[in-house]
């Protein structure tokens, strides 16, 4: 019940700027709210991480119809990641490699919860703000595909949890 009360709920902030926008591919809109997001200039860079390796660089600016002097700028893509697990490694590397402070995150309504336990396990010195794609409407949910999201979300908790607990062992050692 807590699950789908976060997602009924869920408010996010949609004028705070970030240092970046990153976006989880794999869902649809996801792609168009983050280009919109960069014309609106609530950040300078666009990252999107998970893009299928046979996709070109050309193919996906297509696919995003932004503006030339942003697909120069202002755009790139990871196409490492797998899961949400590579997501946050893919993006975390890039993160570091641009200094980044701060990122908003991209991904499906139901996706967000998951996708911020994993971002947050990699980088926990970064700020971010959800940006989630879609609307809770109880009666367009898929049922099945929310209990199989719930249940990698409870699974990403317990990875986490562990991480930690491995983690502040070491530090007492």
């Amino acid at each position: 019940m807590w699950y789908i009360n976060k997602l009924s709920y869920h408010d996010f902030n949609e004028t705070d700027k970030t240092d970046a926008i990153v976006v989880l591919t794999g869902g649809q809109n996801r792609l168009k709210v983050a280009i919109k997001l960069l014309e609106d200039q609530l950040a300078a860079k666009l990252y999107i991480s998970g893009v299928d390796e046979k996709v070109t660089r050309v193919e996906l600016l297509g696919l995003l119809g932004s503006r030339p002097e942003l697909e120069e700028c202002c755009i790139e893509s990871g196409s490492q990641a797998d899961d949400t697990v590579g997501n946050a490694i893919e993006i975390m590397q890039w993160a570091e490699h641009n200094d980044f402070k701060s990122l908003r995150v991209v991904t499906s309504l139901e996706h967000m919860p998951r996708a911020m336990v994993e971002l947050k396990r990699f980088m926990p010195n970064i700020s971010f703000v959800e940006h989630p794609v879609g609307r809770w409407r109880p009666e367009n949910i898929n049922y099945f595909n929310l209990s199989q999201e719930y249940s990698k979300y409870i699974i990403s908790l317990i990875r986490a949890r562990a991480s930690d607990q491995i983690y502040d062992d070491i530090s007492k050692s």
